[in-house]
């Protein structure tokens, strides 16, 4: 994120819109459950490819945003997701306690966003992975289709790991967990200091 707050009158009415689209989020509740996705589709592929659009534009690998560029940020986030094509899972790493520093720690993740077998999926899911001063490693990851299923049959490296859904419905408890993850402020995740962030885009 650049530095200089943007406080033109085109910026901030974009700020206005996206403030207004958040107060004003309603889960989207056409059609039924049956309309639900139980495997990758190509409008799930539509709509993750222009959330990593947006994010390759709009964001950085900076670990602080202000209140204003998450309001921006989580406002097109919500409005890409569809609950009957993509989902939102949180990941943890299960072998925390064994990380001994942090240098370590951050090529766990490299090794787990860089494995070359993931081009296969680019197209399908993203995933950002912080690493805190603690040495957990805490991601979110917004796929195309119900599950990280697609994930899983990538990289075997995701074995160790714990994945678990947000939502389906956008609730406040899911949009406040996932502004946590996607837009961190202060640089911090449940008041651990985030020393690392790496984007799978």
């Amino acid at each position: 994120m650049a530095d200089k707050l943007d406080t033109s009158p085109e910026e901030e009415a974009i700020k206005d819109e996206a403030r207004q689209f958040m107060n004003n989020l309603v889960v989207s509740s056409e059609g039924d459950d049956d309309d639900a996705a139980t495997s990758p589709t190509a409008k799930g592929t539509e709509k993750i490819q222009a959330w990593k659009e947006f994010y390759q534009t709009k964001c950085s690998q900076q670990q602080t945003t202000t209140e204003d560029d998450g309001i921006i940020i989580m406002s097109k986030f919500w409005s890409l997701y569809d609950p009957n094509v993509t989902s939102i899972w949180t990941m943890t790493y299960d072998e925390a306690d064994s990380n001994e520093n942090l240098d370590e720690t951050i090529d766990i993740v490299n090794t787990l966003v860089n494995e070359e077998t993931m081009e296969s999926i680019r197209d399908d899911c993203f995933g950002i992975v912080h690493t805190l001063e603690s040495l957990e490693l805490e991601g979110l990851w917004f796929f195309n289709g119900p599950d990280p299923e697609l994930l899983f049959g990538a990289n075997e490296e995701t074995s160790w790991y714990t994945f678990a859904q947000l939502g389906p419905e956008a609730t406040d408890l899911v949009q406040v967990a996932v502004a946590n993850l996607l837009t961190p402020t202060d640089g911090k995740f449940n008041g651990k200091v985030i020393q690392d962030t790496k984007v799978f885009c």
